[in-house]
């Protein structure tokens, strides 16, 4: 198998993409802004660290909120949550208890419809 077809089978959900690759191809005008953000880090390491209680900003070696943010709506997408679990976690150095994962719905901004069958 060759090297970039091993690398893509690795990453095959996501979760072990580098954060900095991704934030260039998915949002480039921010690469004025990118400055000494982490070239190594994945967003599998940004959750593990972040739910250990580390803060984003220091494992990313950001300082624009603007990323954060993007990097948040990635990881609600990639780990089955929303933004708002990952931003309590920044904000509180701990993930939050009340959140759940995310119900199966569509995403609206920042916010998760949740559609009901009943019968």
């Amino acid at each position: 198998m060759k090297k970039n077809a091993k690398r893509k089978a690795a990453n095959a959900d996501g979760k072990n993409e580098k954060v900095r690759v991704w934030l260039l191809r998915e949002h480039p005008d921010e690469k004025p802004l990118i400055g000494d953000f982490s070239k190594t880090v994945t967003f599998q390491q940004v959750a593990d660290r972040m739910r250990a209680g580390e803060d984003f900003y220091e494992i990313c070696d950001c300082g624009e909120s603007v990323q954060r943010e993007y990097c948040f709506g990635r990881m609600a997408e990639l780990f089955g949550t929303n933004y708002e679990y990952w931003y309590r976690t920044w904000l509180y150095h701990k993930p939050p208890k009340s959140l759940k994962p995310r119900a199966p719905g569509r995403m609206l901004g920042k916010f998760v419809l949740v559609t009901r069958i009943t019968k």
